[in-house]
């Protein structure tokens, strides 16, 4: 499976400029700084993922740990940028963010936090191949849930609203994740990096559904905008 990898992140990349591409990308000229920043580093972060994992197939190692310095300075800015739009969104007086913006705050917050920490755990374990890649992939998989919803409204018959997208979306990235552990358990162990991931999706879901309810959730919320 990690053979292809540079396929499967380049269907993921393309899956998310074709779910962002109406609402952004078509839209280039009357958007804001802060969601220019965070599609230029998201951007990055998934070509850098399709060339390293391309550069691991070709063998080409001493390559691939030079590019992969260049995470350092990719992933904390990406991580940034995740944090800025989540404050515009927050900000936002549109009727899209006062039903949906604490909603996918929550989504948002999480998912930083946990692109940080797979981040960090890749770098930790860059001499175990098993563990690196696994937490790498982790990564791709993050960016799935925003880009699935998007894609799945704006192709997808049937899904007739963004709250509908988000939950197929999670139920999309919720089964690859399984579908990679059972691989994991094919090849006789089941390593930490997709359970962890696969508890974060579901604990993501159900905060979706009910986040927006908490009072203290809110209450953060407001002082976040306020910043």
């Amino acid at each position: 499976m990690y053979q292809r990898a540079y396929i499967y992140f380049s269907l993921a990349t393309l899956v998310a400029f074709l779910g962002f591409f109406p609402s952004y990308f078509s839209r280039l000229g009357s958007t804001d700084a802060a969601h220019h920043f965070h599609g230029i580093m998201a951007s990055a972060w998934m070509l850098m993922l399709v060339l390293q994992a391309w550069l691991m197939r070709k063998k080409k190692m001493v390559l691939h740990r030079s590019i992969g310095k260049l995470s350092i300075v990719i992933a904390p800015l990406f991580w940034v940028s995740g944090l800025l739009v989540m404050h515009v969104m927050l900000a936002s007086d549109s009727p899209f963010s006062k039903v949906f913006g604490k909603r996918l705050a929550f989504l948002d917050l999480t998912t930083v936090l946990y692109f940080a920490f797979a981040y960090i755990a890749a770098i930790y374990y860059r001499s175990n191949v098993q563990l690196h890649a696994r937490f790498m992939a982790s990564t791709a998989i993050l960016v799935l849930p925003p880009a699935l919803a998007r894609f799945l409204g704006n192709y997808v018959p049937g899904v007739s609203s963004f709250e509908m997208g988000v939950h197929g979306s999670y139920l999309i990235s919720e089964l690859i994740v399984v579908l990679l552990l059972l691989d994991d358990k094919r090849l006789g162990r089941i390593r930490l990096p997709y359970v962890g991931l696969l508890l974060l999706l579901l604990v993501q879901h159900l905060g979706f559904m009910s986040m927006h309810h908490v009072e203290a959730w809110v209450q953060w919320c407001n002082w976040f905008a306020a910043l």
